[in-house]
């Protein structure tokens, strides 16, 4: 079976070699951006989102250590990106851990994603460029740059290749245990949404009483299910880290309310004394996480900001990064930027409900609630807008948009007028 194996691959490289060649000398002179180049086993199409089809991956029109001709799988990601018609996203996942296009400091992974662009450039690299530079480089998030993207040699257009959001080393790295290792003492990455994953383990938080947001709005704070992205592989560790982030939302919930809770030995949030409901969020919580995510997406008024838009770490293990629940990862910034600017709170108040779903994002909600996490915002924010880093950012989007000219062609050109607005 391997031998076999291998002589598929090695048909497949030698004709993604010789695809490639021409593709590249067809159309490495007129774009400016890198290329990839998806080579299907029999040019078969890629259409589902659970099996990856054997495929070849070239990488050219780029400086030469860059290059490359590796065996991968691919297969459609996402939810309703994937379902919609037109062009497709896709997942990479190679059989071996490489290095694409010196992203996220030349370090190698074998995982990667290509975001199509949609009816304009701007959403998803906006957002990345300014999770960027609003974490600082203290917490995760993508890297990213614009490709051009053909699949069995047939022009897709201009895609987005960024990072898989997942644990791993230098991405979100929590400790996963082997397999049947089934200590709860482990990390976990969890993604908040408003359904449960059919591909990860997933438990539900239930609806709230009903609170106020900042902005004077009454609503009850709605279920949100949280799907498992890291490893686990015993019932104790599912059940573990379920109590402990129903605690942990908990205590926050009632620190909302002026009361001060902590987590007994059982996971359960039981009155606690002597410290003030904001030291008991605070001992849980890595609220300058939190307050950087909400700045993000603040920037990018984004309207999915509580389902599926983001990461939550948390470690217990010896050599943990993540000691308290710390928020990271953002993703999909495609239903952003639709508000007025100077129109006040957007992500960190209740959002309107659209198709039954409520996608408003209670950790922000309930934290907004304390004033001390106010105070950790308002300085947050003194420091990224007087340093003029935002504007910084802004100003290389614009450029890195210019640049793509080119690419697009006179037939695309509507996508940069759109993205300058």
């Amino acid at each position: 079976m391997k031998r076999l194996k291998a002589i598929l691959f090695f048909c497949l490289l030698m004709t993604a070699f010789a695809a490639g060649s021409a593709l590249s000398e067809k159309t490495g002179a007129d774009r400016d951006h890198p290329c990839i180049n998806i080579l299907t086993e029999n040019g078969q199409p890629i259409l589902s989102k659970e099996e990856y089809v054997s495929s070849v991956i070239e990488v050219f029109n780029c400086d030469e250590e860059y290059r490359m001709t590796e065996e991968a799988g691919v297969r459609v990601r996402g939810n309703a990106t994937a379902e919609e018609g037109g062009y497709k996203p896709y997942r990479i996942r190679f059989e071996k851990k490489h290095n694409m296009l010196g992203l996220h400091e030349d370090r190698k992974y074998r995982s990667w994603v290509l975001l199509r662009t949609y009816e304009n450039l701007c959403p998803d690299y906006m957002g990345f460029r300014l999770a960027k530079t609003v974490f600082g480089g203290k917490y995760y998030s993508s890297d990213c740059m614009f490709v051009n993207l053909y699949l069995n040699g047939a022009d897709q257009g201009v895609y987005l290749l960024c990072e898989q959001n997942q644990a791993a080393k230098k991405r979100m790295d929590v400790y996963e245990p082997e397999e049947g290792e089934s200590r709860t003492d482990i990390g976990y990455l969890l993604e908040m949404d408003h359904k449960p994953d059919d591909e990860h383990p997933s438990f539900s938080i239930g609806e709230k009483a009903a609170v106020e947001d900042i902005a004077g709005q009454e609503r009850i704070l709605p279920e949100r299910y949280y799907n498992i992205k890291s490893d686990t592989f015993s019932d104790e560790q599912a059940d573990y880290i379920e109590k402990w982030l129903t605690g942990a939302y908990t205590v926050l919930y009632e620190a909302a309310n002026n009361k001060a809770m902590k987590l007994d030995d059982q996971l359960q949030a039981v009155p606690a004394e002597g410290i003030t409901p904001f030291e008991a969020v605070d001992d849980l919580l890595d609220l300058e996480s939190l307050a950087d995510l909400l700045i993000l997406d603040e920037l990018v008024q984004n309207y999915d900001v509580g389902t599926g838009s983001s990461c939550l770490a948390i470690d217990f293990s010896k050599d943990s990064k993540y000691e308290k629940l710390t928020f990271l990862g953002p993703w999909d910034f495609r239903w952003g930027y639709t508000e007025p600017a100077d129109g006040g709170f957007y992500a960190c108040t209740f959002q309107k409900p659209a198709k039954g779903t409520d996608r408003s994002n209670p950790w922000f909600i309930l934290a907004m609630k304390l004033e001390e996490f106010r105070t950790i915002v308002r300085n947050r924010w003194k420091v990224l807008s007087r340093s003029g880093v935002l504007m910084d950012t802004t100003r290389k989007v614009l450029s890195d948009y210019e640049s793509l000219a080119g690419d697009l062609g006179e037939a695309n050109a509507g996508k940069l007028e759109e993205s300058r607005k």
